[in-house]
């Protein structure tokens, strides 16, 4: 994408009332946000403030996000026919633009194409605009908390080499951007300062920052969150000897440093070894509509537990930054918090040494509960789709093809079940899981799974709630509850 170019130049561009359309002179004035995307290219976030010039003309600047600076650019506008607008602007690095859209009373937006020029040469897309939808705001909250009665190690002089999973003492994680994706296109927002501390031992779903953003009115059925690659953590552990160390070549030490444990950074590669930012995906069960005026409100669950991963060999430990893997776990819901569970094979939620060198904690589950009685969201990694939520893909929306599924339920008899798919398809499955729920902190459990390409759907509704099928396990595993 040339630098600042419309592939991305999406119009913040007024929404108007039915009102205001039907009868009055237009009145675009205020604050707007809104994305455009040209093709082959990734959708970007734009704002406009603008004043009416006279009854059907309207001036103002456009803002292009293009990373820390974004492009201005200083705009005139039409009106006709009351629905139909063209916009020219003119920006500050030499290019200019072209919008044209209509209007859409009802849906209370505006959408057409664009085509920008610079340097001789043109850029085309599409593009929509509109209102911000009433207030809209992230909660980004703590994950699950582990107690004083967690299992922890045997204490080390020394870490022993090998390939260890690390529970920060404290963590800084930078979400970049949310968005939501319509039937029409995606919706991105850009999020502002939005880095929130984590503290591991703090009580799970305290809130740790509120993360305000703008979005337009509409129908959305899945969303994804933008993560920096660059992480922030604090370690100090002398039981197994991880610290922190800003002086180490590779930020941390077995010894502890002299001022202590500090703050260090370290990088994750971005999607396919390049770019800043990591996508974490999801899919809503059912459709968020959002209309002019509605509040919007997000829970996003932060989770630093055995997410930072280290090398130790001959007693010097770095950061392992393979692969394009954030590390947090992430867990955004439309629906509100209500528990969060972690169950490891480790038995600790503080660092431990993984079975092997490439092993990112692949036998645990964690369990995201919207509300405290169902689960509504369970992350058990394996090769493949790893995620399953309460819901038959049968009834959950299409987001390209994908959706949510997997029929996450807790039953009567306290087991919790679900399905992973091949893909996000659903045409074909991989395994069905089941596990009994403990309750405290420090408790056992067993997972069992059986591989199957197809799985029974429920006995009735849309989980298994009403009943765990029957399996032939094939693969069980010990499991205990680390936090919560």
């Amino acid at each position: 994408m040339v630098k600042a170019t419309l592939p991305g130049v999406a119009l913040a561009l007024a929404t108007l009332t039915g009102a205001a359309l039907a009868t009055a002179p237009y009145d675009f004035a205020g604050h707007w946000t809104g994305n455009a995307q040209e093709t082959g290219k990734s959708a970007v976030m734009l704002t406009a403030d603008f004043t009416m010039a006279g009854a059907r003309t309207f001036s103002g600047t456009l803002a292009v996000a293009d990373g820390d600076q974004p492009m201005q650019c200083t705009v005139n506008a039409k009106v006709r026919r009351r629905v139909n607008v063209a916009l020219r602007g003119a920006c500050a690095d030499g290019g200019t633009l072209r919008l044209r859209g209509r209007a859409n009373p009802d849906k209370q937006t505006i959408a057409g194409t664009f085509v920008e020029k610079r340097e001789r040469r043109r850029h085309r897309g599409r593009f929509v605009l509109g209102k911000p939808a009433g207030a809209a705001h992230a909660r980004i909250l703590h994950g699950p908390s582990r107690s004083a009665s967690s299992a922890v190690l045997s204490a080390l002089g020394v870490p022993a080499d090998g390939h260890w999973g690390l529970s920060p003492d404290q963590g800084r994680v930078t979400l970049t951007s949310l968005t939501f994706q319509a039937a029409d296109g995606p919706r991105q927002v850009d999020l502002v300062g939005c880095t929130p501390t984590y503290t591991r031992d703090a009580a799970a779903l305290a809130p740790l920052l509120d993360c305000p953003f703008d979005l337009l009115p509409g129908t959305y059925v899945g969303l994804t969150v933008g993560v920096s690659t660059r992480f922030e953590v604090l370690i100090d552990d002398s039981l197994n000897g991880f610290y922190t160390d800003p002086a180490s070549p590779t930020g941390l030490s077995t010894t502890p440093p002299a001022g202590g444990a500090q703050f260090v950074s370290f990088v994750v590669p971005g999607p396919g070894g390049a770019g800043a930012v990591l996508s974490l995906q999801t899919f809503f069960t059912s459709p968020l509509v959002v209309d002019a005026g509605t509040d919007v409100s997000l829970d996003i669950v932060d989770d630093m537990i055995h997410t930072v991963f280290a090398n130790v060999a001959g007693g010097t430990a770095s950061f392992d930054t393979r692969l394009p893997l954030p590390a947090v776990q992430l867990v955004p819901s439309v629906s509100g918090a209500g528990k969060v569970e972690f169950y490891s094979p480790t038995g600790t939620a503080l660092d431990a040494l993984m079975p092997g060198p490439t092993d990112d904690e692949s036998g645990s589950v964690r369990v995201f509960y919207a509300s405290p009685g169902q689960p509504s969201y369970v992350f058990s990694p394996v090769p493949g789709p790893s995620q399953a939520w309460n819901v038959s893909p049968a009834s959950s929306p299409a987001n390209g093809g994908f959706r949510a599924g997997g029929y996450l339920g807790l039953d009567a008899s306290g087991t919790l079940c679900w399905a992973l798919p091949t893909d996000y398809t659903y045409a074909q499955y991989s395994e069905l899981c089941e596990m009994p729920v403990v309750a405290t902190v420090g408790s056992t459990t067993t997972l069992s799974c059986q591989h199957l390409s197809s799985v029974p759907p429920p006995v009735s509704g849309d989980t298994y709630a009403s009943g765990c099928p029957p399996i032939t396990p094939d693969e069980q595993r010990s499991l205990t509850l680390v936090a919560n």
